[in-house]
């Protein structure tokens, strides 16, 4: 499959260039496992997204909006979310769709110029399905299996509490991945140090993978807003 063999070539990568990261990995999910999140969801995930969480079930240590702990992100600034993380982030945004101002939520739901038609105009959907998640703010890439009439189930759209406007970040994971991919072979995203302070009111420098500065989003963003020909 192409989406294993662009993912290992990530992962060599990840292993030489970021190693704090690399060890961060975790272990393979089992079919179980994902076969329960699958259950959970109500969705069959796509067999390039089982593959990926079958070789590494997301991260040892995760750091989310929801779940604190400080932790390497194993993705460029992101966190690669295991099988749990996924249903534990899914499961609060399922909740918040059945509160009562869910319709003046779904309002403020929007897309970008070029999205529109591809990606539904909500703030929430359950056809929405975190894989990477910013490790402070609510903030998700993943699967969008409840596309608009143009749309492909399967694509990968931004979505979460600030990013509420909507564009295609990747025709499908595999496509995601070898943009992952391309991205760290350019250099531009490499082992640093993120100033970070604890509960005690003290600061370090801990380690962290890319500039504290810039975000994955930006440059998936970037290449949907300049696409290629």
């Amino acid at each position: 499959m192409l989406a294993l063999e662009v993912f290992d070539r990530y992962v060599y990568w990840l292993r030489d260039n970021v190693p704090h990261a690399y060890e961060n990995l975790a272990p393979p999910a089992t079919p179980a496992e994902l076969d329960a999140l699958e259950r959970h969801l109500g969705y069959q995930l796509p067999a390039e997204v089982r593959a990926v969480l079958a070789v590494h079930n997301g991260q040892k240590l995760t750091d989310t909006a929801e779940h604190t702990e400080y932790a390497t992100p194993c993705l460029p600034t992101l966190s690669f979310l295991s099988t749990r993380l996924i249903r534990e982030c899914w499961d609060r945004w399922n909740a918040l769709r059945s509160t009562p101002n869910i319709d003046q939520l779904q309002d403020m739901g929007d897309v970008f110029p070029g999205a529109a038609g591809l990606v539904k105009p909500l703030y929430t959907s359950p056809g929405w399905i975190p894989l990477w998640s910013d490790p402070i703010n609510a903030d998700y890439i993943g699967l969008d299996l409840d596309p608009d009439v143009e749309g492909t189930s399967g694509q990968i759209i931004n979505f979460g509490r600030d990013e509420e406007r909507h564009f295609v970040c990747a025709p499908d994971y595999t496509s995601l991945l070898a943009i992952l991919l391309d991205e760290v072979l350019t250099g531009a995203w490499r082992a640093t140090e993120m100033e970070t302070e604890f509960p005690d009111g003290s600061w370090a420098n801990l380690p962290w993978f890319g500039d504290p500065d810039d975000h994955f989003f930006n440059a998936l963003y970037s290449r949907f807003a300049t696409p290629t020909t």
